[in-house]
């Protein structure tokens, strides 16, 4: 078929809308994605219930040819199964996909996330050279994850995570530290996590490493500040 392509992706305001929210730099829902969004806000559990892998794929590419992307959020409920978020996350970011958007915040909430559905977002996170924010909030992330983390974090130049919410022990956050990355960390949230002596011993040798650039730690219920002020929100 010939002709030139709508400038409008097809879906937007079809079932789309139901799941996915574009907004351009005023926080207004935009028609035209490719061109005007900087933010996505995403519904996962609509997303991995009602949608078929089909229309997930053409979401994937219509992502994949925004300009001006700068914050990608989503949001969705722990009772869905994990092999459904892998499915999901390989739709959306596809491995072999061509990014070029601005790409600065990353983040999933609520949101059963396992080794296996974090690797599946990998190769995306390391290809966006602007990505300093990784929030996995509300996760049910465990050590194995953690420690995948910590390989991303040699790989990207995050330094701002949030981890508030999960399931991280002390060995996962050895694994989290042990990349030579780590120490550019400038902002770290572990509230909600079970943080007993281990984890607090695990944490204090981390910033006892020379060069850590740590400004902002949360522990429990105790914020951290340290050197000048630094707000990671």
């Amino acid at each position: 078929m010939g002709g030139k392509p709508s400038k409008e992706p097809t879906g937007i305001n079809g079932v789309w809308s139901e799941f996915c929210t574009f907004e351009d730099e005023n926080e207004r829902p935009t028609k035209d994605p490719i061109h005007d969004a900087v933010s996505l806000r995403i519904d996962l559990y609509y997303l991995s219930t009602r949608v078929p892998t089909k229309s997930l794929r053409d979401m994937g590419s219509v992502i994949s040819r925004c300009k001006k992307l700068k914050s990608i959020r989503m949001i969705g409920h722990l009772f869905v199964r994990s092999n459904v978020i892998e499915d999901v996350l390989v739709s959306l970011f596809q491995a072999n996909g061509s990014y070029y958007f601005p790409l600065e915040h990353f983040s999933i909430c609520k949101y059963a996330l396992n080794a296996r559905g974090f690797e599946a977002i990998i190769p995306f996170l390391t290809s966006r050279g602007e990505l300093d924010c990784l929030s996995l909030e509300n996760c049910e992330i465990g050590d194995d994850v953690a420690g995948t983390i910590g390989v991303v974090l040699d790989q990207t130049c995050i330094d701002n995570i949030d981890l508030n919410g999960n399931q991280i022990s002390a060995r996962g956050l050895s694994n989290l530290f042990s990349g030579k990355n780590s120490i550019k960390l400038r902002s770290l949230n572990l509230q909600e996590n079970s943080i007993g002596k281990a984890e607090v011993d695990e944490i204090a040798r981390f910033l006892s490493k020379e060069g850590v650039a740590l400004q902002w730690i949360a522990i429990g219920k105790i914020r951290l500040i340290f050197g000048d002020y630094f707000d990671p929100d």
